[in-house]
Formats: C-alpha cells, structure tokens, sequence
C-alpha cells in the first residue's frame, strides 16, 4: 500500500484516489475532506470555501514526551513547557470512511504513522465527521499511541493547520493583555492572574513577597480553549477535553495547538463574519442565562462593616439621588485581618463558613428583608469553594464547616495524610477547598446553600474562585477520569454548575445574579454574569483599569456576553518603605480612578457593582465624602438612563444570538486593520454606541479612532452633537462624567431615547475630585 508521508519535504498519498489530481471524500451536509498533491496538503471544504487546512508540505500532527515542568503555591501555578522527542515527520497509510451514529454523514479516518518519535514512530488515528446536532461545522477526533519506549512516553500531541500573516485571532477567554493573539503564545490553564502581570514595579514587587504572585501577561482565571479569527474562522476543544493546552500564534503561517494528552476532540468551522463565529460557538457552549431586569435600576454597592453602615450608606446614597439596586455585602460571613508585607496596615479578608456573622450582621436574615421592604434594596452575598477553620473566631460560630467536611473527606483530600489538602491563600489563611467530583459534598454543600445562604432571601451572590484546586501527585479526587492536572480546568465550569443548579431551587430563583471570575469552557451557561476578577486599584495596562476593557472584550468573543468589573479595582499594592511613600506602605485608590471607573461601568457593563478594595481605609470609597458620592451617583444614573437600551441588546442579541453586550471594534471591522488593534482604547456598546473611556490619569479630552472603511459612516459625538466619519482620529473632550460617547450612523429608538434625555438633562453637570 503507498504511503503518504508528511515531514520535511511533503505529505502523503491514499490506497484510494492515487488516481485523481485531488482526491476528496465527502463528511456529509457539503463538506469534504480532500488531498492536494501538487501542495502536500489536506484541507476541509465546504462548497468553494476552505473550512480548514494543514499547511503545505508539512504534517498536521506531532507528539512529543517530558513532563511540563509546574510550581504551585496559594494558586499561583508556574508552568515551563518541556518538550522532548519530538516526532519529526508524519505518514498516511490509510483514508477511510465509516459510518458513525453522531454524523449526519460519513465519518472519514485518516491513520498512518509519527515518525522518529526518539527513534520510534508512532501509530495515530485521527477522524472527522459532522455532528448531527451542529452540521454547520465539522468535528474531529486525534489519538497517538503512547509508544514502546517506557523512559520516554509520549506526553502529548499537537494539531497543527494553516493561517495567514494577516490573520488575528480573539477569545482564549480573559485575556488582558492583547487585542489579537497573533505573534504570542497563550497558555489555557486557570490560576490566580497575579497582581501587575507585568506592570511595574508592581509585578516585581509582588513577586518579592510571595512565589510568582505578580504573574504574567498570560496568567488568567479562565481556561477557555477556543478563538474566532479575523477570517471568520472558528475552533474549540471539547468540553471534557481539559488537560493543559497552548496555542501558538508566532508563525505567521500556521497555528499549532499543543495539548498535554494522546487524545483530543474538537470542533472548526467557517462563519461568515465573527459575530457569526460567535454565534456558532455559543450554539454549542449553551449561553447565558438571562440577567434579571432588576440590575438595570441602578447601582450594586459594595460595603463592609455590618448593618449600621449599610443603612446609613443606602440612606446618603438616595440623598445623593443616586439609583441604589442593591447592596453587595461581601462580609455577611465575618472578616478577620491579614497583616500586610510593609507598614501597619491589614488586609481585610473573609471567614470561609458561609453562615451570617453575629458581630456584624445580628439579625441577617430580617435585615435583608428590611432592605427589600422599606428601601427597595435587594441583597448580593459571597461564597467561594472554600472551608476555612473558624475556631480562634472571636465572636464564635454556630458550625465549623471545615471540621465537618475534613471528618467526612468532603474536600480536596491529601493521598499521603489520607486527609484535607490544606490550601494557601496567604499569611495566615489556610482551608480546604469542596471536592466537586463527590457526590456526597455535593448533597451537603447543597444542604449548606439552602439553609445557611439562600434562606435569607437574598436576590444573588459573587461565586468566587474555582481556580485553586491542587495538582499535585498527591491530590486525590473521589472521582475522576484522570489525574487532578486534567481535572483542574474543568473545577470552574463544575463550580458554576453546582450553584446554579442549588440557586435554581429557591423561591427567588427568578432574579438572581450569579456571577464568577474563573471559568471553562461552557461555563457561561451556568452562570448569568461574568466579573473580570481583581484588578490593581491601578490605571495600567495589564492589571489596572484598561485591562478590565480588554478582558470584557475577549470574553465577549468567547460566549460571556454579559460582564463587568469591579469599579475602582480590588488589589491595593504595597511597596517598601521609602523616603516619599506613604507610612503604610499602600499604593491607594485616588478619587479620580475611582470616578473615571465608575464611568466605565456605566457606559460598558451590564451591571453596575462597586468595590472597597481589600484595603478599604486606604482608599477613596464611593461614600467618603460628598464630592465622591456625588460623582458616583451620576454614574449611576449614566448607567441606569442606558437600562433599556442594554435590556434591548442583551434580550435580542445576547440570548438569541450569544452576542455580547460590550463589542471590541474587529466583530464589526476585521477588514480595517486599525480596528484590529483596538483592546481597551474603545468598543462598541451593542451595535448603535461606540465609547472611548477616559483611561488615564488626568485627562480631560480623548484621542479616538473611528473605525470603518466606509467613509459614508457617521459616528456622533452626544455631548457636542458633532458628527465624524468612519476611518478618522478625532480628539474630543471628556471632561469628568463626560467619556467620550457616539450614536453610530445616526441611530435612533425608543430605547436610546432614554439615554438621549439623560445627555440634554446632564450635558451642563460639573463633576470634582
């Protein structure tokens, strides 16, 4: 039989077409696979349009052994790939066509062999088909054998297919750093993002004080394997597909996905524009649940500090005519203080064990009620995945919840103390985290939520975390089909699964809010809002305040239409003493940042949530002053004049369509290269706003790009009411309260009218700092 061979000079040829200048072999539904001699390359069809392609003259799949070097601590993962042996060639034997119940058509496999895998070749089979229940796109599935060599087996596999140098790509889930991936390599792996992620000095200084806790510009929550192309191309691994994975944009030719296992599926397709694309990915992911309408009315504020407080800030903020939807009480559980690296400032931090504190919270469940009743305030709560030992609690508790899952294994166990796997998340906090794969922690988790969190009528909850299950050899997990390394990606989408289906239940059911920072692919159907997670009380790129913009748009692209961030930021950044810092230590959170982020959320965001920071005395509150509160309550109402139109999108393209709710410029422009490049500097709010916040310190007018190739595109300024064409930089002033706002091509309805009314009521407010 001849074979066809892949390596340095070519690939292959078929036992069954040897005949024809391009034998092709049809999948069903008008897709086919078909080999090109002349070019040495396989490619899916569809029609005249190329779905999918290898690159000319090389192979589509290699293998290599070595295990990845990984160091972990307080969920911060480090990971160096190691590659060794990798195949150098690759050869086809064999092309044939089966027939397979989950395809609409034919199933086509393609078999040959790895070669000089570390002196062995390697047999792999690798088959495609087109699902019946998505025919627009075609799946596949790869295996490579372990091989013979037990010193050395093979570890992993890549896939690798052709692209183009002006093909961008998007997605990968809560990327910070970039507009396109094109020229990096994005690792998919959830852990703690880190604190600078390269910014400095943050990043460094961070790192001095605790194990890679700066992180990098590719550290995320998210482990999200998918992209949309400029092209319109569409790829994703499966769902249960979730061991380590990488994916290399650096050759201007081609894309190579490294994933660390023998065996892998997914799916590709071809979308006619990316909007398209991300309606076909969300087709199989499921999409969001809808949000309540509810979080149109206005602002969610964060407080700590018990009841008194709350009711007081409530009170000014109605006095401050400042729209209050409800509160956010991230410490009805109790807060203990964690000391700092530098100065005599605590971190505030919570008690894991998810019952109201009596110090500050007396009579929770009647005070929520209260809020409701007499304020029309609902309240959000906060839970997280784990079990932290309240005995030294000063002000006592009713149960230890860590000591009755340690009893019972209902955590993450430690295989060699046949115990809880303690897990860090800084000085002084040790806990356990639930074993989701237990059905056991499930039903008593489940028991936990109703009686200890959902029974006093609270409207929903901030989910926190999902990204610190441990890797380790000796990590052991009830249940599982591999080892805690593969299981670790998939812990946020069964996080998300597991809260939703207990929120589900509950009387309230109807308008709660759930919303995480971790998340695997499909987790969006678990969950009807996503947070972008702690970002550094900071203007910078990678972890400050323009980062929270990029991270809401490549969510967005990755089938998370609904998001937001928290306003101000979280993370206070401590530095080491010197002669002009401050005695703390502390970086803190300026009145300007806290009000700029507030315009932000406004004018970006499907919810409007603050936060105090995790060193909440250092930092402008929201309600530190009059001057403060009067600027956020305009927020507010910036936000809320938008209500309608945002509850317009998010009905008639977010649930229908699993378009997002903030849009970055290349969904509308991929042919303008400009547009490409834009991550925070601007977006589209829907289809009929494009916004250009004001991003840095002290500025009060803004450079914007419009983008378009179509010069007969009208963008409208709504302060000035000056009207510029598509394909132009334009500087217009945006003075505080102001963030540079246009109505795309004269648009105009119902929904915006709201928000026009707001613009002729406001235009002439002064705001300070």
């Amino acid at each position: 039989m001849p074979h066809l061979y892949l390596g340095a000079l070519g690939v292959l040829a078929t036992s069954l077409s040897l005949g024809q200048a391009r034998p092709t072999w049809s999948l069903g539904n008008g897709f086919e696979l078909a080999w090109q001699s002349d070019l040495h390359q396989v490619s899916i069809l569809q029609g005249n349009q190329t779905v999918l392609s290898t690159v000319p003259g090389r192979g589509f799949l290699s293998a290599s052994s070595g295990k990845d070097h990984i160091v972990e601590s307080s969920g911060n993962f480090k990971i160096t790939n190691v590659d060794q042996g990798r195949c150098q060639g690759q050869n086809i034997t064999d092309v044939t066509r089966s027939t397979r119940q989950d395809s609409v058509g034919k199933e086509v496999i393609v078999q040959g062999y790895l070669l000089n895998c570390s002196h062995q070749d390697i047999a792999y089979s690798s088959s495609f088909w087109v699902p019946t229940n998505l025919t627009d796109r075609v799946a596949f599935e790869v295996n490579v054998d372990a091989g013979r060599s037990g010193s050395a087996p093979l570890e992993r596999l890549y896939l690798t297919f052709a692209s183009h140098a002006s093909e961008d790509f998007y997605g990968l889930g809560a990327q910070a750093s970039f507009a396109s991936m094109k020229n990096q390599t994005i690792p998919i792996f959830s852990r703690e993002q880190g604190v600078g992620r390269g910014d400095q000095p943050y990043t460094a200084i961070e790192d001095s004080q605790s194990f890679f806790s700066g992180g990098d510009r590719y550290t995320t929550y998210t482990s999200i394997p998918q992209y949309i192309s400029s092209d319109g191309h569409v790829f994703y691994l499966l769902e249960d597909d979730t061991a380590y994975a990488a994916f290399d944009f650096r050759d201007p030719d081609s894309v190579t996905v490294r994933y660390d296992a023998l065996t892998v599926h997914g799916h590709f397709m071809k979308a006619d524009n990316m909007l398209d694309g991300i309606t076909m990915l969300t087709n199989y992911t499921g999409r969001m649940p809808s949000l309540p309408e509810w979080v149109d009315q206005g602002a969610v504020l964060g407080i700590q500090g018990g009841q008194d407080k709350v009711n007081r800030i409530v009170k000014e903020g109605l006095e401050h005519d400042c729209p209050v939807a409800a509160v956010w009480l991230q410490d009805w559980s109790g807060t203990h203080l964690q000391s700092a690296p530098y100065g005599h400032i605590n971190i505030s931090r919570l008690w894991w064990n998810w019952e109201p504190d009596t110090s500050l919270y007396p009579t929770w469940s009647e005070f929520v009620q209260d809020l409701r009743t007499e304020q029309g305030v609902r309240t959000l709560a906060y839970v997280n995945p784990f079990l932290a030992n309240v005995s030294s609690k000063s002000d006592g508790y009713k149960r230890n919840l860590f000591l009755e899952a340690t009893q019972n294994h209902y955590t993450v166990q430690n295989a060699t103390t046949n115990t809880t796997a303690i897990i860090s998340s800084g000085k002084g906090i040790d806990a356990g985290i639930l074993d989701l794969t237990n059905a056991a922690t499930r039903t008593w988790f489940a028991s936990v939520l109703r009686n200890q969190v959902w029974s006093a009528n609270i409207s929903g909850c901030m989910w926190d975390f999902g990204e610190y299950t441990p890797i380790t050899s000796d990590t052991k997990l009830a249940n599982t089909t591999g080892d805690a390394f593969f299981y670790h990606n998939s812990y946020p989408r069964d996080w998300a699964a597991f809260q939703r289906s207990v929120a589900s239940t509950t009387p309230l059911a109807s308008e709660m809010v759930t919303f995480h920072r971790s998340a695997s692919m499909g987790a969006n159907r678990h969950m009807n809002l996503f947070w972008a997670g702690d970002q550094a009380v900071a203007w910078t790129v990678n972890d400050g305040i323009k980062s929270a913009v990029t991270i809401m748009g490549q969510m967005g692209i990755s089938g998370y239409a609904h998001s937001h961030s928290d306003i101000g930021g979280y993370t206070t950044i401590f530095e080491p003493p010197t002669a002009n810092s401050t005695p703390s230590g502390a970086i803190p959170r300026s009145p300007e940042l806290l009000g700029r982020w507030g315009e932000l959320a406004a004018v970006s965001s499907a919810f409007f949530r603050s936060h105090e920071g995790n060193v909440p005395e250092v930092n402008t509150q929201f309600y530190s002053n009059s001057t403060t509160y009067r600027y956020f309550a305009y927020n507010a109402r910036l936000f809320k004049s938008l209500g309608p139109y945002r509850r317009s999108v998010l009905t008639n393209e977010s649930e229908t369509k699993g378009w997002p709710l903030l849009r970055m410029p290349v969904l509308y422009h991929p042919e303008d290269v400009r547009a490409r490049r834009i991550s925070y500097e601007s977006f589209f709010l829907g289809r009929d706003l494009y916004v250009a916040p004001v991003l840095d310190e002290g500025r009060h007018e803004v450079e914007v790009y419009l983008p378009g190739l179509d010069r007969s595109r009208t963008y409208t300024h709504v302060w000035s009411g000056m009207s510029y064409r598509a394909g132009q930089t334009v500087k217009v002033p945006a003075p505080l309260g102001k963030p540079a706002v246009f109505v795309v091509d004269g648009a105009r309805s119902k929904e915006l009218d709201v928000f026009w009314e707001f613009v002729r009521k406001e235009n002439g407010t002064v705001l300070h700092v």
